[in-house]
């Protein structure tokens, strides 16, 4: 008998995943080569060298601190429009990889 995937079975795979009952975290690759694939809505304003004029940089921040500062904005905990309707867009997931690959870049090999 051959399964049948409907929306309801696949909103329900998807939540237990999200939860983190089925779906295994991902590794440091992953997360890295998922921020490398999301960085570009983030490297139109923010430049991958650490410098725009009157914009911040974003490169070289500890995961934990990028993280923090995504949440504050995706709760409104933190004014910038812009900024805000970004990380409202960003799950948990694509926070961290975006703070993984984004910790890395400007550090030396």
């Amino acid at each position: 008998m051959r399964y049948r995937r409907t929306k309801t079975a696949m909103t329900l795979l998807a939540g237990l995943c999200a939860g983190g009952f089925l779906c295994a975290p991902a590794s440091a690759d992953e997360l890295y080569e998922l921020g490398e694939y999301l960085a570009g809505d983030c490297t139109a304003c923010h430049q991958l060298e650490g410098r725009a004029p009157g914009i911040p940089p974003i490169t070289g921040w500890p995961v934990e601190s990028f993280v923090m500062v995504m949440t504050a904005y995706k709760e409104g905990e933190r004014d910038h429009a812009l900024m805000q309707n970004v990380a409202s867009r960003l799950g948990d997931e694509d926070m961290q990889a975006l703070a993984v690959y984004f910790g890395k870049q400007g550090q030396q090999e």
